[in-house]
């Protein structure tokens, strides 16, 4: 029978609790800044505006993030991850060079259009997200692509050309593609993925090839 008597609980049920909240509040913080940015761009949002979407205290912030750039780097890790498991399901299974770039642009393309928020973020952040290209979470996709490039390669669906020079021309052509895309009313990844695709088979065949 309950009376009244507080519940109690081992130091290691106490931790696991307080582990579990920090992980809630990272992802309710995150979920938030992903929204505020979405509808009124790195610019403009500030902290405030994003811990007044979570319900928590406002120097509950300052616990996992020192300021609006680190929380804004996370959301584009974030997204990063999500892309970088995409990949893997495409180029990597590639059985031909076209099949290999046009995974490469599907994934990308279709990945910003089939989410309204995302989309949003993409349309009102893309001068902000140019600044993080070098960071560690999304140099990753370049990582993966140089290494699906090289293995593309010793498998014979790609040709044997530099790979540093066609990793920066395929990730080039999808961010810049890109930006155009999100512009567009409607957004068209399909229409993208075609004629970054159909570019770059084009001019895949004159590449000077490596000794």
């Amino acid at each position: 029978m309950d009376d009244g008597a507080p519940v109690l609980t081992t130091p290691r049920e106490r931790a696991g609790r307080r582990e579990q909240n920090k992980v809630e509040n990272r992802t309710a913080l995150l979920k938030a800044a992903r929204a505020v940015f979405a509808e009124m761009g790195y610019g403009a949002a500030s902290v405030r505006d994003i811990v007044r979407r979570t319900g928590l205290a406002s120097g509950t912030f300052y616990n996992y993030f020192k300021d609006k750039d680190e929380i804004f780097e996370a959301v584009v890790g974030e997204l990063t991850g999500e892309l970088l498991k995409r990949h893997q399901m495409g180029r990597a299974r590639a059985g031909s060079a076209e099949a290999f770039l046009r995974h490469h642009y599907a994934v990308y393309f279709d990945f910003i259009a089939e989410d309204a928020e995302l989309l949003a973020l993409a349309r009102r952040n893309f001068t902000a997200i140019r600044t993080l290209l070098d960071k560690p979470d999304v140099r990753a996709l370049a990582l993966s692509l140089n290494d699906d490039i090289r293995s593309a390669i010793a498998r014979g669906v790609l040709p044997n050309v530099d790979i540093s020079y066609l990793a920066a021309s395929m990730a080039g052509v999808a961010f810049e593609v890109s930006v155009v895309m999100v512009a567009r009313d409607p957004v068209d990844p399909r229409a993208a993925t075609e004629f970054a695709t159909r570019l770059m088979m084009g001019g895949l065949d004159r590449l000077p090839r490596r000794n």
